[in-house]
């Protein structure tokens, strides 16, 4: 036997209520009630244009800012809905603010060429200013020091001051590796160079040939005058 539901007399009366007084309320007031034409807040400072929306009776809502060097720092670029629109009171309107020019971090220029220094910088947006020029141990046109530090934040458009080597001094020469080497090697590799032999030093190594180079003052590039010594410490049987 089928069960027959009877909806009581008392909920179909609530029902018919609600839907009257939807229809001829509600509606009505939401359909009715004010609206407001969004204006136009491009390129106003923050501030101002929440304050405008506040007055018209719209919520502003400041998103997090955006570097777009067209627009100063904290001025509205762009926001939603956009002006000429009509929309409701308190409905939230999404404003999109210029962080500024971008921000750069300075990159590591010591070791570079010249050449490369000068692409590094140009493709960042930043720019090299004066060049010192000095002797040191590094080869020529190569940059030994910058004026900011590795990492630094800077402003688009930056001007870098850098100090350039030209060489070292003449009469100075390059110290060759003799790592690795053995004596006679090492000491064949000096005289080529116009050095010689310092301080030897002989350490035990049961891993090592004997009379094998393993360390050596001054290392490998630094600049001696002609003539100079190299210290170096040697491998020993046990």
């Amino acid at each position: 036997m089928k069960k027959i539901f009877i909806i009581p007399a008392s909920a179909l009366l609530l029902i018919l209520i609600l839907v009257l007084v939807a229809d001829n309320i509600i509606l009505p007031w939401y359909v009715a009630s004010d609206e407001v034409t969004v204006p136009d807040l491009v390129g106003k400072n923050k501030d101002e244009a929440v304050e405008i929306l506040q007055n018209i009776g719209l919520n502003p809502i400041v998103e997090e800012p955006r570097f777009d060097e067209r627009y100063k720092k904290n001025d509205v670029i762009y926001h939603n809905p956009r002006s000429g629109i009509n929309v409701k009171t308190n409905r939230r309107v999404y404003l999109f603010i210029s962080g500024g020019e971008p921000q750069i971090r300075m990159p590591k220029l010591i070791g570079k060429t010249l050449r490369d220094a000068n692409v590094t910088v140009e493709r960042l947006g930043l720019s090299l200013g004066d060049l010192e020029e000095t002797r040191s141990e590094f080869p020529a046109n190569t940059i030994i020091e910058q004026e900011f530090d590795e990492g630094e934040i800077l402003p688009k458009g930056t001007i870098i001051n850098l100090k350039i080597s030209v060489g070292p001094q003449v009469g100075m020469i390059r110290v060759p590796s003799l790592l690795g080497k053995s004596v006679k090697e090492a000491e064949n590799i000096l005289h080529r160079h116009s050095l010689k032999f310092g301080q030897k030093v002989y350490l035990s190594s049961p891993n090592l040939l004997p009379n094998t180079i393993i360390d050596q003052y001054p290392s490998e590039d630094k600049l001696l005058s002609y003539g100079d010594s190299v210290d170096v410490t040697i491998t020993q049987s046990n």
